[in-house]
């Protein structure tokens, strides 16, 4: 069981230091809930085994299935959290993102463990939205926020979101779609990148599926199966800060 619970951590220690050099980022958090999974249930194995059992003391035999059915519901919170919000973001479709519920932490991320910060959407914003996000470019790709979607977007026709400089200069942005392939081993995701600037003032930016369409990379774009939107400072390591909001698909 000490093997086993060694190269299983050993697993989960590799796949995080796998992530350094990459856009997603390791965390030591995901490590204590590695490792409380693996508790849990070697913990629970070990209860039932009979063998192992007769080598544990009394009080051990009585605490363990208890302390590892915890500590493996523990573990287990994030894969439900994760699950639930999937199911809202089901229901909400076609909207993407609002950052008016809790549940969307799931859906949105930023490099180096950073979140936007929600704000009280301004008099003026378009779209009378109660919440928005101001969000500093993070990472060395210069990232504002990236948006998990994994829903099927054929029935529609664009994608929108509101967004504004959070100073008084205009600024360059960059917009990556992608999609999944289901043959991603063997080929790399069709990618849709473009440049675009905005101001101070809040407006509604679209983009078609057309355009998407016409100018993605590695093949036909799969609006069936799009994995994520990123957002990006075109001159990553300045510092920008935009607001954003309201992300939605569009017929």
């Amino acid at each position: 069981y000490l093997l086993a619970a060694g190269i299983t951590m050993g697993i989960g220690i590799v796949s995080e230091a796998a992530q350094i050099p990459g856009p997603r980022d390791a965390q030591f958090s995901d490590l204590i809930v590695d490792g409380l999974g693996i508790f849990g249930a070697l913990g629970l194995r070990v209860a039932f085994d009979r063998q192992t059992r007769r080598r544990l003391s009394r009080a051990i035999q009585v605490l363990l299935p208890a302390v590892a059915a915890i500590a493996l519901g523990i573990a287990c919170i994030p894969s439900v959290w994760f699950s639930y919000a999937l199911i809202q973001q089901n229901h909400a479709f076609p909207q993407l993102l609002t950052f008016e519920h809790a549940w969307e932490g799931t859906v949105y991320s930023q490099p180096q463990r950073q979140r936007p910060t929600l704000l009280a959407a301004p008099a003026d914003w378009p779209n009378n939205s109660g919440t928005i996000a101001l969000s500093r470019e993070a990472g060395p790709w210069g990232i504002f926020i990236s948006i998990k979607s994994l829903i099927d977007w054929s029935d529609y026709r664009q994608l929108s979101f509101v967004v504004a400089s959070a100073g008084e200069r205009t600024i360059a942005m960059d917009i990556a779609v992608k999609d999944i392939r289901q043959e991603a081993i063997e080929k790399e995701q069709s990618r849709f990148y473009k440049a675009f600037k905005i101001g101070p003032d809040p407006r509604r930016f679209t983009i078609t599926f057309e355009e998407i369409a016409r100018g993605a990379s590695n093949g036909p774009f799969d609006f069936s199966r799009v994995e994520s939107i990123v957002l990006s400072a075109a001159k990553p390591g300045t510092g920008e800060e935009v607001l954003l909001d309201d992300f939605r698909l569009e017929l």
